[in-house]
């Protein structure tokens, strides 16, 4: 642990970790929670779904901690006694999960006294559709999926057993060492969450393929040396404005859930990021693109890559950088017009006791300004692709034109 000057109080866990302090102060420039959904038939009684909410947050020790940005301590993890904030949105023909969505993401984070967890309702005729909004300084989108999860099991009455308080990524992949050096004097902490400006609306767009055209394209991509995810990069590369180099930016997160041996269903921060400038044929196949984005995103993952990567943020970002450390971050950093963020398999079942799941839909993200850059949450349940696309200024027909150029692939 860090080598504080002084006492960090009462309810104090630990400091966070620089990936979720990364991820705290870029809550506080611009909105970057993010929210799961799912479509489950029939109605879901309300007192059904808060208890289910108070057992997700026993299990998850973590959404049930609040982020103090101290002044002298920086940022760092305290107990809260406050529920997880829960409310139904809309009842009625006409309600839908993407205009709650596009609601939850003007929404700031934290909440309700500093909640990392909120969960919303919304009732149509025959469905319930939940969603659970996340701050991303405590769960990555493996992480909401793995919620989303334990929330249906609880749903459906299973017990869930409490898991232990998540160390950081930075502990788990650079060891105890990281947290021996004294804490720094602070710089500018603050902790306010921003709202989009009054011109920026977020837009939630989505497409879905059907069992079939998954599995073809599944196959068709092993039998060219890549996946799912190295496809979408090189079909969507064709339709993004392209840098003075002409390439597709993108930027893929990527799990290091492995490399950092953290047990599936943990609720955390254990992402890294595979950073792609994507030179596509325009007018040739994708799949030679496509093996090349793999490769790019397999470098990323590498022991040396992960180290690096780890070991950047850690310095960049101590418990008591500021947002003026993160604005001048992405100032340094190359624009991207992508990003897309790909939980593969969802470990989501189609029924839970009485409970069918329908549709599972994420991570649904925004992202820092240029209010062009778009978002792809992609997530395969019940053997389905799926796509959501977020955006403040979406480039109308990209999901058309992503489907359209996979499926051409095909033929």
């Amino acid at each position: 642990m860090p080598c504080f000057v002084g006492d960090p109080g009462p309810g104090f866990i630990r400091p966070l970790g620089a990936g979720e302090h990364f991820f705290n102060l870029y809550a506080q420039v611009w909105p970057v929670h993010f929210c799961m959904c799912a479509e489950i038939d029939g109605w879901i009684r309300p007192e059904l779904l808060r208890r289910a909410l108070d057992e997700v947050r026993e299990r998850h020790p973590v959404l049930g901690a609040r982020i103090v940005n101290a002044a002298v301590f920086g940022a760092a993890l305290y107990r809260s006694c406050i529920p997880l904030p829960f409310e139904i949105a809309a009842v009625g023909k006409d309600a839908g999960w993407r205009r709650a969505v596009e609601s939850e993401l003007r929404k700031p984070m934290p909440v309700e006294e500093d909640a990392m967890l909120r969960l919303t309702a919304v009732y149509a005729p025959d469905r319930t559709a939940i969603i659970l909004t996340f701050h991303h300084a405590v769960a990555d989108g493996m992480s909401g999926a793995a919620v989303l999860g334990d929330l249906l099991r609880a749903l459906a009455g299973e017990r869930l057993e409490a898991l232990p308080f998540p160390l950081c990524i930075e502990e788990k992949i650079l060891g105890p060492s990281v947290f021996n050096a004294p804490t720094p004097w602070p710089n500018e902490i603050t902790g306010v969450p921003q709202q989009p400006a009054k011109d920026l609306e977020p837009s939630v767009l989505t497409a879905a393929f059907t069992r079939e055209e998954t599995s073809r394209l599944r196959d068709r991509c092993r039998t060219n040396g890549t996946t799912i995810q190295g496809a979408i990069c090189a079909a969507a590369a064709r339709h993004l404005p392209l840098s003075e180099r002409g390439a597709a930016g993108i930027i893929c997160p990527i799990s290091l859930r492995r490399a950092a041996g953290i047990e599936d269903g943990a609720c955390g921060v254990f992402i890294g990021a595979a950073s792609l400038d994507l030179a596509v044929n325009q007018f040739g196949p994708i799949w030679s693109d496509a093996a090349r984005a793999m490769r790019m995103i397999s470098q990323a993952r590498s022991p040396e890559a992960v180290r690096d990567f780890i070991s950047g943020i850690t310095a960049g970002f101590p418990p008591t950088a500021g947002t003026k450390t993160l604005r001048a971050f992405f100032a340094a950093t190359p624009p991207s017009a992508l990003v897309i963020s790909n939980l593969g398999v969802l470990p989501i079942a189609e029924r839970y006791g009485p409970f069918a799941v329908n549709a599972v839909w994420g991570p649904v993200m925004l992202t820092n300004l240029p209010a062009d850059r778009q978002t792809l949450g992609v997530s395969t349940f019940a053997g389905r692709l799926r796509l959501v696309q977020q955006s403040y200024r979406p480039i109308v027909g990209l999901l058309p034109a992503i489907r359209e150029t996979l499926w051409a692939a095909l033929d």
